[in-house]
C-alpha cells in the first residue's frame, strides 16, 4: 500500500490487516502507523521516481494498492507538478511491479479525471467521455492512461472515487463542518443538486473486495456511497450528527455563484451548488458488493465526538 501514512492509506491498510492480509506499507516517513502489528511491514521510499527502489519494495508482493498522489488545490496548481507526482511515480511503480511479478495493481484515481459536474438527472459512468477541467484532473487521467496502456502485463484496476471523507478529513469538507458547528448562516437553502461522496471506510472495504475477488474483469470502476445528498441535505445531516441546528437560508443559486465569482471563490461555491453524481453499479454488480457504511454512520465517525482522530 503506497502512501500508507495518509488518511486513506492508513484506513485501507487497517482494513486489509483486519481481513487477515499481510501488508507492506510505504511512505516517505519513518514512522509506521501500525508499529506493533505482526502482519504489517513498514518501508520508506527514498526516491519514489526510481524503478529500482520500487522493484525492491514490490518483490514477493501479490498486489499493489497505489495511493500516492498530489491532491487537488484551490488555485488549480501547476500541471507539471501534478504530472510529476501523479503520472511519473505511477509509471515507475507500475513498471517495477510488473517486473517484480506483482499479479494485481490497483490505482486510486478520482472522478475529476472525467469532469467536475454532471447535468441534472445524469451520472458519470465508467465509459463517460473524459473532459477533466483542471490540472489535477488532467494529470489523473494521464496516469489512468499510463496504467491502461500496460493493462495486458498484469491485472489492473482503476478505482475512481468522488470526494472522500472520514476522520481527519481536510479541505472544503472540514471547512463546511466547522461552519456548521459554529452556526454560521449559509445561503444554500435553495440549492437543488446531488453530490456523490464516499466514506473512507467504504472505500477501504471496496479495495479489500477487489483484492479478494479471484476472477475480475478489471479496468475502470467507479465507487461512492449509495446516498447522493443535496448540499442542504448534507448540511442538515452534519448538523444532526453534531447536535446543532443548521442555519440555512435561501439565496438564488445564480446570484450566489456570480457573487462568489467576483470574490475569487466561484469554483469553490460551484462545488456546493452544482451536481456531481457517480454511478457505481458496475462494481456493485460484478463484485456483489454493498458499501458497509451509510452516509449517517460515516458522518457520525467523521463529525462526531473525537472526529480529529482516526476511525477506531
Amino acid at each position: 500500500v503506497t502512501g500508507v501514512s495518509g488518511s486513506i492509506g492508513e484506513h485501507v491498510a487497517k482494513h486489509l490487516l483486519e481481513q487477515g492480509h499481510k501488508v507492506r506499507g510505504t511512505s516517505r516517513w519513518l514512522d509506521s502507523p501500525f508499529p506493533k502489528e505482526e502482519k504489517y511491514e513498514h518501508v520508506t521510499i527514498g526516491d519514489p521516481f526510481s524503478k529500482k527502489a520500487w522493484r525492491e519494495i514490490t518483490s514477493e508482493v501479490n498486489a499493489v494498492v497505489h495511493l500516492i498522489a498530489k491532491t487537488h488545490t484551490q488555485d488549480g496548481g501547476d500541471l507539471s507538478e501534478y504530472r510529476q507526482i501523479n503520472v511519473d511515480i505511477t509509471k515507475a511503480l507500475f513498471e517495477a511491479s510488473w517486473k517484480a511479478g506483482v499479479k494485481r495493481f490497483i490505482y486510486m484515481s478520482c472522478v475529476n479525471a472525467v469532469g467536475e459536474e454532471t447535468a441534472p438527472g445524469e451520472a458519470f459512468a465508467e465509459d463517460s467521455p473524459c473532459n477533466p477541467a483542471d490540472s489535477y484532473g488532467i494529470a489523473k487521467r494521464e496516469a489512468e492512461e499510463t496504467v491502461l496502456k500496460y493493462r495486458g502485463k498484469m491485472e489492473t484496476v482503476i478505482l475512481r472515487a468522488p470526494l472522500v471523507y472520514g476522520p481527519g478529513v481536510k479541505g472544503n469538507f472540514l471547512k463546511l463542518m466547522e461552519e456548521v458547528e459554529k452556526g454560521t448562516p449559509l445561503p444554500l437553502g435553495g440549492v437543488k443538486n446531488h453530490r456523490s461522496l464516499v466514506y473512507v471506510g467504504n472505500l477501504a472495504a471496496a479495495v479489500g473486495k477487489i483484492l479478494e475477488t479471484e476472477t475480475l474483469a478489471g479496468g475502470i470502476y467507479h465507487f461512492a456511497d449509495d446516498e447522493k445528498p443535496s448540499t442542504p441535505e448534507l448540511i442538515e445531516a452534519i448538523a444532526s450528527v453534531m447536535g446543532v441546528k443548521p442555519r440555512l437560508f435561501y439565496s438564488p443559486t445564480g446570484l450566489l455563484e456570480k457573487v462568489a465569482g467576483f470574490s475569487g471563490k466561484g469554483d469553490m461555491v460551484k462545488k456546493l451548488t452544482r451536481s456531481l453524481v457517480v454511478s457505481h453499479e458496475r462494481l456493485k454488480k460484478e463484485l456483489e458488493f454493498k458499501p458497509p457504511y451509510t452516509l449517517r454512520r460515516g458522518l457520525e465517525l467523521t463529525c462526531g465526538k473525537g472526529r480529529r482522530s482516526r476511525d477506531s
